[in-house]
């Protein structure tokens, strides 16, 4: 089945939590930085810019200013995320960009590209909008993303189901990715990774931290059971055996994968 993704339900999940989105933003911020930080290095201004599935608008307001870009447009698939300071903003699903061909010098995505059905496909439209020289840079979940959490939700499932659900996402490892883009037909393309580990109170806390983010499992084929109070109380429980620390934290990893590639 092409369609891995329920892009549909992605644009309500997004409606939903848009406006406390801010209150959970702690990982784009994080990450958008290190895009930043990236761009730093490249020693060339950017007259356009084109940030997919901008969010907030914080990233590629960020690297316009910094490289005082004359036109920075920013996508999203729910009109609910934009606030009223983004001047260039545009509706518009990931996998659908409505631009011409040769527009943008600079196209930047954060945590958005490990959602994308069509990957090949989505590589070549964004080669396409990009003009001659121009760069590509994206972050995303990677290949082993929340391990911690993926082995207890299984763990938590076989005991009280005898089994398990859809409820992880396939992924894109760190060598895969920049095979993508060279096949694609980006020039050097690059990819590295990221841990990031988080200490978390409350197990729970994590599962809304996700949720709120608009990470949550979008899968056409997830599992349609809900989380009740048993399963999450066993959940707890099993996270805490496993991975509680010292100070009675539990641990989350996050895996990010960064590519870059040139036209």
């Amino acid at each position: 089945m092409d369609q891995i993704f329920d892009r549909v339900l992605l644009r309500q999940n997004r409606k939903r939590f848009a406006k406390v989105f801010s209150d959970f933003n702690f990982l784009h911020v994080e990450i958008a930085n290190k895009i930043i930080e990236s761009v730093s290095f490249i020693n060339r201004n950017f007259d356009s810019i084109l940030e997919i599935g901008a969010r907030n608008g914080y990233l590629g307001q960020e690297i316009a200013l910094q490289k005082n870009s004359k036109n920075l447009v920013q996508t999203e698939i729910c009109e609910a995320n934009f606030e009223n300071f983004l001047k260039n903003k545009v509706i518009a699903d990931d996998e659908f960009l409505p631009f011409k061909p040769e527009s943008f010098d600079l196209i930047v995505s954060s945590l958005n590209f490990h959602h994308i059905n069509l990957v090949p496909q989505f590589l070549l439209q964004v080669k396409e909008l990009l003009k001659k020289d121009g760069i590509f840079i994206a972050a995303f979940f990677g290949e082993e993303n929340l391990s911690e959490l993926v082995d207890i939700i299984f763990k938590t499932e076989s005991e009280l189901y005898g089994g398990i659900s859809p409820r992880t996402m396939p992924t894109i490892e760190v060598k895969t990715a920049a095979n993508l883009l060279q096949k694609a037909g980006f020039k050097n393309s690059i990819s590295d990774f990221e841990k990031f580990e988080v200490d978390y109170k409350y197990p729970l806390k994590l599962l809304q931290d996700l949720q709120k983010m608009g990470q949550a499992n979008i899968l056409h084929q997830r599992s349609r059971k809900f989380f009740n109070r048993k399963f999450l109380n066993q959940f707890c429980q099993n996270y805490r055996e496993k991975y509680e620390q010292e100070d009675k934290t539990v641990k989350a990893t996050f895996e990010i994968v960064s590519v870059i590639g040139w036209k």
